[in-house]
């Protein structure tokens, strides 16, 4: 017991890691409560204001119309006065998004506009384009229903010019803001439990298997694996109170809501193996003969990595199908998954109890097989300085 109360009293005097993820999780915490609080989870409108010049050399019904539309949405200078060296150095100084020159010949289908953009107005090239073929499918349209020319211009602006409201019918579901904030937080848990315990327990576990440390430990009835068993039990103990913690987080958030009353039990699990498997990485890798410096390093590398790959920071949705072939290799992918699964309300992926079960057993054969690998790895190093 004396070695177990030692490991906190040395984890005591080693609190920069701590704090740091505390804080971290502290931040994001009260920045994802403040986000669903003031309203910012809901319906988005983007409106693409570009800044359009041209040079009209054919003054016809149809590019009169043209220009007429595109100056609705959008700010239109004519350009007619400037010279070509002129309008190139306002396109590359991103005076202007877009400049089109239209030919001559234009309204009676002879030729097509030329335009010019800077490399940086690839989204606004994308929409003026999008607005202009609009516009001109609707204008012959017009002139094949047997229209004038000048009357079809004017109806395809009439038209093209309208604003439609589009409005989805969907299930009724009972959504809170503050499940919201429950389905980020459990979703960064696992990367923030992997650097909590790498970190800040990590070094702990390093200055308890300090070379002089293991020399005094020879003269004394204490045995190196005691020791190792000791950093493997102050490990776990401290993810089960991370584990805690963040369970009453979502309790006292979720509280009433139809998120915690019904699924709670699987928050509950999902998180518990989250916490296991990320125990047992940080024991693998904090029995290695690693340095403090180096293990920041190596902690930074593999945490963001697999947050990245694995969903954590971008929804599993808009990840690249080779992305998540690799990320399947990874256990935050399936902790990431069952998670998306427990709230659909934000993923938009169904809870299937299979599924999930098999996220939560991939995820335990994980933690076992990275404490294995952990064991072995001490055992070798303890062997090693008995011989």
């Amino acid at each position: 017991m004396h070695l177990y109360k030692n490991f906190f009293r040395i984890l005591r005097n080693n609190k920069t890691g701590i704090i740091i993820y505390a804080v971290i999780m502290a931040v994001m915490i009260v920045s994802l409560i403040f986000v669903s609080s003031s309203g910012s989870v809901g319906d988005t409108t983007v409106n693409v204001v570009s800044k359009i010049s041209y040079v009209d050399n054919d003054d016809s019904p149809v590019s009169r119309g043209l220009i007429e539309y595109l100056s609705k949405g959008n700010e239109v200078t004519d350009m007619k006065d400037k010279s070509d060296s002129s309008i190139r150095d306002i396109v590359f100084f991103c005076l202007s998004d877009y400049h089109m020159t239209i030919p001559e010949g234009f309204g009676e289908g002879e030729g097509e506009i030329e335009y010019l953009t800077s490399l940086s107005s690839g989204s606004s090239t994308y929409f003026v384009e999008e607005q202009i073929n609009s516009f001109m499918t609707a204008e012959r349209s017009y002139e094949a229903m047997g229209y004038e020319v000048e009357e079809a211009s004017e109806k395809a602006v009439e038209l093209m010019s309208r604003e439609t409201s589009i409005q989805e019918v969907v299930e009724e579901k009972e959504v809170r803001t503050s499940d919201f904030t429950l389905f980020y937080t459990d979703q960064f848990f696992c990367y923030l439990i992997f650097g909590f315990l790498c970190l800040g327990v990590g070094h702990t576990v390093i200055v308890n298997s300090d070379e002089k440390i293991n020399n005094r430990i020879d003269t004394s009835p204490v045995g190196k694996k005691k020791i190792s068993l000791v950093n493997t039990l102050g490990l776990i103990t401290c993810g089960v109170v991370i584990w805690a913690v963040f369970m009453i987080i979502n309790l006292v958030l979720g509280s009433g809501g139809p998120l915690m009353s019904e699924y709670w039990w699987a928050v509950a699990l999902n998180l518990f193996v989250t916490m296991l498997f990320s125990c047992a990485m940080a024991s693998l890798i904090t029995s290695l003969p690693i340095a403090p410096n180096t293990l920041t390093m190596v902690t930074n590398i593999v945490s963001l990595g697999m947050s990245f790959l694995c969903g954590v920071f971008v929804a599993q949705e808009f990840l690249g199908e080779n992305v998540l072939k690799v990320a399947k290799f990874l256990p935050m992918y399936w902790s990431v998954l069952a998670n998306n699964m427990i709230n659909t309300s934000y993923s938009g992926v169904d809870f299937d109890l299979e599924k999930f079960l098999m996220c939560i057993g991939i995820q335990a054969v994980f933690a076992i097989a990275f404490a294995t690998a952990g064991a072995f790895v001490k055992s070798s190093r303890i062997g090693r300085s008995a011989g």
